[in-house]
């Protein structure tokens, strides 16, 4: 019995905090944030010189993007100074948006050779340096599909063995304007072999249209990426450690790099 009532006495007190109200208002006093500039430039070979500036912005802040219009940006390869005005005039197969760009001038395709970037914004200057990397071709390329008429795509490649190289595989459905269905990032380590080969999982209806692309990136925009993708998993996620993105611009958020890649195209992807 007086076990019984030992209990019974228990179970009135849990009932009791558990009605009581444990939440307490906490303020936070969070730091100013500098609005630090932000920059993507990719050098495409046969594209104008291309550059994207915008001032980040804090993580509570109104996403609203908000262009710098007068920041002066060079960039010199063999000895000649390319001048990018701001420009935000659309350029037909852009796949992403500019706002400065050369009026003329042309990125040549001189693989392995140094072009200096050099961005001045409110009287300060930043500086960085950037290569393009050879191309690697998709030997071949295969489709398989289960049961479910679900398919996948796999792709064959020579990898370099006496260097260090970084990959990019994209998948997107129908066009390059569809749904994005693979993004991977990977580095040579992966392979035992100079035959290299990637594949992605069962993304495709059978019947559909792809495009399959394969980067060759540079260590940076390797980088880059990786703590782009690393900062994403880590948003909202209380467990997950800070991450911070890999910039090669010293002073400033973004990424200068060569843009070189290989693409096909699938009519229709089956067996």
């Amino acid at each position: 019995m007086v076990a019984k009532v030992r209990y019974l006495l228990l179970f009135i007190c849990s009932v009791f905090l558990f009605q009581c109200d444990f939440e307490k208002e906490v303020n936070i006093p969070l730091p100013d944030y500098s609005n630090t500039p932000y920059i993507e430039c990719y050098l495409e070979p046969g594209k104008p010189y291309r550059l994207l500036v915008y001032k980040s912005i804090g993580y509570f802040e109104e996403l609203v993007p908000v262009p710098i219009r007068d920041a002066n940006i060079t960039i010199t390869h063999r000895g000649t100074t390319i001048i990018l005005p701001y420009d935000t005039i659309p350029r037909d197969g852009d796949l992403r948006f500019y706002n400065y760009r050369s009026k003329d001038s042309l990125v040549p395709l001189h693989y392995d050779e140094a072009f200096d970037l050099a961005v001045t914004i409110n009287g300060v200057t930043y500086t960085s340096v950037t290569t393009i990397r050879t191309l690697v071709a998709i030997d071949s390329l295969y489709n398989n599909c289960n049961n479910e008429k679900r398919c996948q795509i796999t792709i064959r490649f020579k990898d370099q063995a006496n260097t260090a190289d970084f990959y990019r595989f994209l998948t997107f459905s129908d066009s390059l304007g569809g749904d994005i269905k693979q993004d991977f990032l990977l580095n040579d380590e992966l392979f035992d072999t100079e035959n290299a080969g990637i594949g992605g999982g069962y993304s495709f209806n059978e019947g559909q249209g792809a495009v399959v692309r394969l980067f060759h990136l540079t260590k940076e925009h390797y980088d880059f990426l990786t703590s782009v993708k690393n900062s994403q998993n880590a948003n909202g996620n209380p467990f997950a450690q800070p991450a911070s993105i890999k910039s090669n611009i010293p002073g400033l958020i973004g990424i200068f790099s060569g843009l070189t890649y290989d693409s096909k195209k699938v009519e229709h992807v089956e067996e």
